[in-house]
This record gives C-alpha cells, sequence and structure tokens, in this order.
C-alpha cells in the first residue's frame, strides 16, 4: 500500500517540470517575438 501513495509523488514531480518547461518556452517565445518585431521595425543598414 506504501507504492499506493508514491505514484502522486511521481505525478507531482512531472507534472511540477512540465509546467516549468512551458513556462520557459512561453517566455523564450515572447523574448523572440520581441526581438523579431525590434528588427523588423529597424531600416535595414548596410555595412560599409
Amino acid at each position: 500500500m506504501e507504492s499506493y501513495g508514491k505514484i502522486f509523488v511521481v505525478v507531482a514531480v512531472l507534472a511540477v517540470i512540465l509546467v516549468g518547461i512551458f513556462v520557459y518556452m512561453f517566455t523564450i517565445d515572447r523574448k523572440l517575438r520581441k526581438l523579431e518585431k525590434e528588427i523588423e521595425e529597424k531600416p535595414t543598414q548596410k555595412v560599409k
């Protein structure tokens, strides 16, 4: 019966890890969109 409670610990740990990964990916996506927007708004300058 002790192993019955352990599965909930494993599921909880996996859920926390997955939520952390999704939050990290979401923040990276927002930063990337911001950088892409900045690049599109800047006029292109050629280096001499």
